[in-house]
């Protein structure tokens, strides 16, 4: 009855573990640069459907392919003082000694070993500086182990390249056995003590965890297989090989394999769950200065925006000003002009309204034209200055993001990176076209005849070819020209009424005040609104270039946000059915 429930445990954790396994694969799935950690979980979860996997690593001479051999008692494998495993080897049960060629990377072996029947070994070639390919096809087969022998020697133990390699493998979770071989080249039990306690301190100390070490001679045990008599004991005493084997096929009995093999995906959950938060962290951390980016350039258009606003209002009041002298000096010219001691000149209308060209109009529509030309100026040339300081600004943050590739996690960082300096380098690439294709004298002659088609269609009149500044004395002189001719004709009909020519002068300035009043108003609206017509074309224009940029920002946030929950909530459902495995009783 125990036995049935501790099965049904079993397959219920079994079954977590599956589904842990495919949320985080679903979670991964179109994160950038998380296609070898998809391939891995796949890795690990078909792994769960397999033999326990006792996976041998280490160094090229530490002896990998004799210790198996031992375990055989056999010459399955081949040996030598030069790399010899080039390929990962798969050693399975079989009724006869056969092998398979799988791939190009792997071999698979079949023997009628017994032990074969519950445990598969693999045999990975040597780990060391000069085989990088055997290194890679090593790692690559170790997040599918559920057991780690690690293999090093007497005559070298525990090289930095030994613990580089055994601390990548610890990244995984794995449980690791160390198998001290060559013991029989040592001439004292002082010196294998020495061996033993230096490796275990190194890992204690470096890697911090203390491994079962087993020190074993695979040369005494091979000779003990071919030996008979008191001689086959003696060596394989000798050998120190019975207390591996016995930890292999004893100690880990069937319960502790099916516990170890429960852990084994679990840690590699573990670590890819880390490594992709470590990731997304630095995501967060390059969006937020993303955000930063577009922040400041909002923060800049911003106080673009109220800069031009309040110099606008400025310039503005200077072109106004001269509207509002011509009403100064038009109530002078009424007051000097139309009055009895004139009458006589007011019947001369040609006299009268030259005087009103001269003394009223004078240079007034050249300096309009000259304030309203200044204007445009300014508006494009800011404009300009605004584009050139966005390019600078931008250029700088893709090259920042440029310097930082190499502090990246992963492949998924650098193409997280990549993709965003990409867009910041598209970004301030058009920021740079707009510069280099920007004429400003176009761009100033198109400025000023949306203004003059502006005021002229405001105040109702037509605009032609002729400058801004026309069209508005031409509305003004109108006014007054029609006032003068009305006070004219009044004269003559009435004939010098000692009361009509200050009535006709006062209604004259009157009615010349409303005009300019009106004009000035009619002005001030169509030039306004046509100036922010402007300044929202160009502040659009930036937010378009950005758009494709900020859009990114926006939606890695988002993805960003949701990534590290999920992750969160599977890191935590991940170490709560560890530490379930952990304390299974069998």
């Amino acid at each position: 009855m125990t036995k049935l429930v501790l099965q049904e445990q079993q397959r219920n954790l079994l079954q977590q573990e599956r589904q842990l396994a495919n949320e985080l694969q679903t979670y991964l799935f179109g994160f950038a640069g998380a296609d070898a950690y998809a391939a891995t979980l796949h890795q690990i979860t078909a792994a769960l459907d397999e033999l326990f996997l006792l996976v041998v690593v280490g160094e090229f001479n530490a002896g990998k392919s004799a210790c198996i051999n031992a375990l055989l008692h056999t010459n399955a494998l081949e040996e030598g003082v030069i790399p010899t495993t080039n390929q990962v080897t798969i050693v399975r049960y079989g009724k006869q000694n056969e092998h398979y060629q799988r791939d190009n990377a792997i071999l698979e072996l079949h023997y009628p070993a017994e032990f074969l029947q519950e445990i598969s070994i693999v045999d990975t070639p040597g780990v060391n500086a000069v085989l990088r390919e055997h290194e890679r096809l090593t790692e690559d087969f170790i997040p599918r182990s559920d057991l780690i022998l690690f293999a090093t020697s007497v005559d070298r133990p525990f090289t930095e390249s030994e613990r580089a390699f055994l601390e990548r493998i610890r990244r995984w979770g794995k449980k690791v056995v160390i198998v001290l071989n060559k013991i029989d080249i040592l001439q004292t039990p002082q010196a294998l003590t020495e061996v033993t306690n230096f490796i275990r301190e190194n890992c204690k100390n470096l890697l911090g965890f203390q491994p079962e070490i087993f020190p074993v001679s695979a040369l005494l045990a091979q000779k003990a297989r071919l030996a008979i008599g008191h001689d086959a004991v003696r060596l394989w005493e000798s050998s120190r090989f019975g207390a591996l084997e016995n930890y292999l096929f004893r100690t880990l009995d069937v319960a502790e394999r099916i516990r170890l093999k429960l852990l084994s995906p679990l840690g590699v959950m573990y670590r890819l769950t880390n490594e992709t938060q470590r990731s997304v962290e630095q995501r967060v951390t390059l969006l937020a200065e993303d955000i930063r980016t577009v922040q400041t350039i909002d923060e800049q258009l911003r106080i673009y925006q109220e800069d031009m606003q309040r110099n606008f209002t400025h310039r503005l009041s200077q072109i106004e000003n001269i509207v509002l002298e011509m009403r100064g000096r038009g109530d002078r010219f009424f007051d000097n002009t139309i009055r009895l001691g004139r009458v006589l000149d007011l019947i001369r209308s040609e006299r009268v309204k030259s005087e009103f060209e001269k003394d009223v109009i004078g240079d007034s529509a050249a300096r309009i034209d000259q304030a309203v030309q200044e204007l445009i100026d300014w508006l494009v040339e800011h404009e300009f200055r605004f584009w050139q300081d966005a390019m600078t600004y931008l250029d700088q943050r893709r090259q920042a993001s440029v310097r930082r590739d190499n502090e990246m996690v992963g492949s998924i960082g650098r193409q997280f990176d990549y993709n965003r300096r990409t867009l910041l380098q598209s970004v301030a690439r058009d920021a740079s076209n707009v510069v280099a294709t920007y004429d400003r004298q176009v761009e100033a002659q198109a400025l000023s005849k949306d203004l003059q088609t502006a005021v002229a269609q405001t105040a109702l009149a037509g605009a032609g070819g002729i400058g801004l500044g026309a069209v508005i004395i031409a509305l003004a002189g109108a006014a007054a020209a029609a006032d003068v001719t009305g006070i004219i004709t009044g004269i003559t009909l009435i004939s010098l009424g000692l009361y009509i020519i200050p009535a006709r002068r006062n209604r004259a300035k009157r009615n010349f005040d409303d005009k300019m009043q009106e004009l000035r108003t009619r002005l001030h609206h169509a030039m306004n609104e046509q100036f922010h017509k402007e300044l929202n074309n160009a502040i659009n224009r930036i937010h378009d270039a950005l758009a494709p940029y900020t859009r990114f920002v926006r939606a890695e946030q988002t993805k960003t946000s949701s990534m590290q929950e999920q992750l969160t909530r599977l890191n935590t459902q991940v170490m709560k059915l560890k530490q379930t495995i952990e304390n299974m009783h069998t």
